[in-house]
């Protein structure tokens, strides 16, 4: 064969391997595998060097052969890399297959995972190394193809005399086209049963996926100390299985191997454990790539180091770069700590260094370190409550040109993060007393007053980001301490310690003058996607207790339904119609119970808004629509307003309850208007809703920049996209329904015992005038607990 002849350097003859095995005998025999047994022998090569050796010798019984003893050599002979197993020659005489290998001293990690004497530090070591040699497979240097495994498992992890990982067993592996995002080769599914990719044995297309998917399931198994299938007295249940529900669940502790649990510091096992579930996700394009494992795993490591050396990652250095004119004063690591949680001022002044609750970097860099273009307009302030000694006044916030490029020296690597631009409004007299000007593009600016400061205020911030097509808008700005605000620029998940940040300032739709302290890191807390939220309460069994939940002044609500309720209808008949939900007061209401038995309603566009249907001058027009619960909805025809108007009798909600009140509302399927703009909700008769708090209200989804950051110095360093992180609800932003509707909560109000009715009187209107609700479809309002 022409690979043989090629290889004729690496052939050893029958007569030296029965000889350096004694024939094979049992002295020399230690373990089996699905190539045949394996031999520990020593061979002098032809450099006069004697090695130790693993001799593995096909046998046929096995279900291996021929084809998996080429491939082993061809792949041992052409890929080399420090985690793979080395080939040191082959034997082919007649029906002698055998295959030499560098002996690896401490066998496979298979014998070791139920070993206390394998620390977590070693354990993610042997797992990193694994996962560097995997990456090389499916993204090997220079003209070389991508190999698949096909049978990644911890019996095919190796360790030498170091412990490092050495990947072995090619006799099933595939070869595909290299420097290509996907690899489809179709196969007939093969591997080993517990670490075999579901996908792949489904549908017989293997991607290198299937790899991330095995090596997910060595990752728990070295967690959890124990093999995917258990031996024949364990627990018969697949390890994958056990894990993601744990995983879900929050109870890994469960099934954490006893010997690592006092070993573990919780980041160390939050980031492990997060990146392994991700390798076992039934989508393929939800699975991490090789080279992303490696990132998450070592994050891990590094964690657990630093948490075993005393001190928190790069404190060292940390306190290096302290202001030196005001040196930090600590005796212990709690000291320390606390020092740091709030914040010290590092390289000479132009940064502030933090951590936050979860021991996690957030760093700020100074106003100090921007480029305005216009220098005249700016001048350079003390402020008292600045962490900088000086902070950037400019006369008339309108006037804003600057360009920012600046770098980060101390992010968390691995978390994400947003970035903020800090400023408050100037005041003479450093006091909060004094009314500030929004403007909005129109003669009749709104004056918002100092009491209100705690809350978030629209400012319109217009910016761009370098080589970005358009400008991004952040609307809203919060208070944090001081008088600061912050207004979010963008999103970006942190590779390296370092992250560059290039962002033009347009303009601001802020009258007043304004101090700017700078631009802030600090992580963010992501979210798992919400659920759409369910609108119906239909229940196909009956709740034992509907007796106390069918309310009182039930005869009161059945007499207002639009529908005749038959006169012969039982109790229980009667509360699980009004689980189901009722039209009410001639069709503009809809009535259910939820299932701890709170009332709930839904009331009709056509009752809440201000205009009359039958009136042709007005802002809106009345669509007939299928899927409204009412089969009418509003469309808006002009207008940036939305005054809702409505009183609801006390027989429609329960006493001794808070309630939330919705827009429920769908946006065009096609139109200019992007309503991203956000309303403010004021209450238009004075009835103040209990917050009494400025709110806002979003009916799309705030867009956030999510900026990519290079992973190396090569790439290039931010790319903008369109696409934003999951993150936490807040108050004011728009949610999916089932029913295919959107909602936005626009009210909150308490009944008592004594309520007769509720006056909801709240008027929306588009903090930016220019910008109108044309085409929004408005089905009406839902009051449900909160």
């Amino acid at each position: 064969m022409a690979l043989l002849k090629q290889l004729e350097h690496l052939k050893i003859s029958f007569d030296v391997i029965k000889l350096a095995t004694n024939n094979f005998g049992p002295e020399n025999f230690i373990g089996v595998g699905g190539f045949g047994k394996v031999y520990k022998a020593e061979i002098t090569s032809t450099d006069g060097l004697t090695k130790t050796v693993a001799i593995k010798r096909l046998d046929r019984r096995h279900g291996q052969g021929e084809h998996e003893f080429l491939m082993e050599i061809m792949m041992l002979s052409r890929y080399r890399h420090k985690n793979l197993v080395s080939l040191l020659g082959f034997c082919d005489e007649g029906e002698e297959k055998i295959l030499v290998y560098e002996f690896e001293f401490n066998g496979s990690l298979e014998k070791y995972l139920s070993s206390t004497s394998l620390t977590w530090v070693q354990r993610l070591k042997i797992c990193i190394g694994a996962a560097r040699g995997l990456e090389y497979l499916h993204n090997p240097l220079g003209t070389q193809q991508r190999v698949l495994h096909r049978d990644v498992k911890s019996a095919n992890v190796l360790l030498d005399q170091f412990w490092e990982a050495k990947i072995a067993d090619f006799g099933l592996s595939k070869m595909g086209p290299a420097n290509q995002e996907y690899t489809f080769l179709v196969s007939n599914a093969v591997g080993t049963f517990g670490y075999c990719d579901p996908l792949y044995m489904e549908t017989n297309i293997l991607t290198k996926e299937s790899d991330v998917y095995s090596f997910g399931v060595v990752l728990f198994e070295v967690l959890c100390g124990r093999l995917s299938i258990g031996k024949p007295d364990e627990e018969p249940r697949l390890l994958t299985e056990i894990a993601k529900q744990s995983y879900e669940k929050g109870t890994l502790d469960d099934i954490i191997f006893n010997g690592l649990h006092q070993q573990m510091e919780p980041k160390s096992l939050k980031t492990f454990s997060s990146v392994a579930y991700r390798c076992l996700k039934r989508d393929r394009e939800e699975r991490p790539t090789m080279a992303q494992v490696i990132e998450e795993l070592e994050l891990a490591l590094e964690y657990q180091e630093s948490f075993q050396s005393g001190k928190p990652m790069e404190y060292e250095e940390i306190i290096r770069m302290a202001d030196r004119e005001h040196p930090l004063v600590y005796t212990n690591k709690r000291e320390l700590k606390l020092l740091l949680s709030s914040g010290i001022l590092v390289d000479w002044g132009r940064r502030w260094f933090s951590l936050s609750k979860k021991e996690q970097y957030c760093e700020m860099i100074s106003a100090s370190e921007f480029s305005f273009k216009d220098p005249k307009i700016i001048e350079w302030v003390p402020d008292q409550n600045s962490r900088f000694s000086e902070v950037a006044k400019i006369e008339r916030a309108e006037d804003m040109n600057i360009e920012v490029d600046i770098e980060t020296i101390f992010l968390t690597p691995g978390i994400t993060y947003a970035a903020y631009l800090v400023f408050k409004f100037f005041d003479e007299d450093n006091s909060e007393d004094s009314d500030h000007n929004f403007d909005h593009d129109s003669d009749d600016s709104h004056t918002v007053k100092s009491e209100m400061l705690f809350e978030p205020l629209y400012v319109g911030l217009q910016y761009k980001f370098k080589d970005a097509g358009e400008f991004s808008v952040s609307y809203l700005a919060e208070q944090i301490d001081n008088g600061w605000m912050l207004i979010e620029l963008c999103q970006f998940i942190s590779h390296k310690k370092a992250a560059k940040l290039e962002v033009s300032f347009d303009s601001i739709h802020v009258r007043d003058s304004i101090l700017i302290e700078g631009i802030q890191f600090l992580p963010v807390e992501l979210a798992i996607e919400e659920e759409p939220v369910a609108v119906d309460n239909s229940n196909t069994m009956i709740d034992t207790k509907w007796e106390q939940k069918l309310p009182r002044d039930y005869q009161y609500i059945i007499k207002t339904a639009k529908d005749h309720v038959p006169y012969n209808i039982t109790n229980k008949e009667i509360y699980m119609l009004f689980i189901n939900g009722i039209l009410t007061n001639k069709g503009r209401m809809f009535f259910s119970l939820n299932k701890d038995g709170i009332k709930c309603c839904m009331v009709a566009a056509r009752v809440i808004l201000e205009d009359n249907e039958d009136n042709e001058d007005t802002s809106f027009h009345w669509i007939s629509l299928h899927e409204s619960i009412f089969k009418k909805a509003a469309e808006c025809k002009s207008g940036s307003e939305l005054n809702i108007n409505c009183r609801i009798n006390s027989h429609m909600m329960s006493p001794n309850t808070n309630y939330a009140t919705y827009l429920v509302y769908k946006l065009p399927e096609v139109s200019d208007a992007k309503f991203e703009c956000p309303l403010q909700v004021k209450d238009s008769d004075g009835y103040s809703s209990e917050d009494e708090k400025v709110q806002f209200v979003f009916l799309s989804s705030p867009k956030i920049p999510l900026i990519m950051m290079a992973k190396s110095d090569k790439d290039h360093n931010q790319r903008t996209s369109k696409n934003t992180l999951h993150r936490p609800k807040i108050e004011g932003t728009p949610r999916q329904r089932k029913d295919g509707w959107m909602e936005a909560q626009i009210w909150n109000f308490t009944t008592n015992a004594t309520t007769s009715t509720i006056n909801i009187n709240v008027e929306l209107s588009l903090c930016d005038n220019e910008e109108e609700l044309i085409g929004l479809i408005v089905q009406g309002i839902e009051i449900r607990p909160k």
